[in-house]
């Protein structure tokens, strides 16, 4: 809004210049404003496309290390199960061993 605000002021006051020099000085002023105007948004634009890529790619690899995890929890939780189904045989085949033994005696 300011650049527009400002370009607008510049271009009346070329307007009501009451020569041609002054109102070629004061168009080449405004344009001089304006173009420095779109340098400043221009630069403005390159960095904040650079910030975006750079949070793209931070997502993307937080993406990544979060699907990691889960592979890892889900390997994990089964390895877990596999091993509380061995200990659950296990305890029983102590049980069983332990109730022929006393049958014995």
């Amino acid at each position: 809004m300011k650049v527009l605000a400002l370009g607008v002021l510049l271009l009346s006051m070329a307007a009501s210049a009451q020569t041609i020099d002054e109102q070629l000085l004061a168009a080449q002023m405004a344009y001089q404003q304006g173009d420095a105007q779109l340098s400043q948004a221009n630069e403005r634009l390159r960095q904040a496309q650079d910030a975006k890529k750079q949070a793209d790619a931070r997502l993307a690899d937080a993406q990544a290390a979060a699907q990691r995890s889960n592979d890892e929890l889900a390997a994990a939780q089964s390895v877990q199960d596999a091993a509380r189904k061995a200990m659950d045989q296990l305890s029983t085949a102590l049980s069983d061993a332990w109730k022929r033994k006393d049958a014995t005696q």
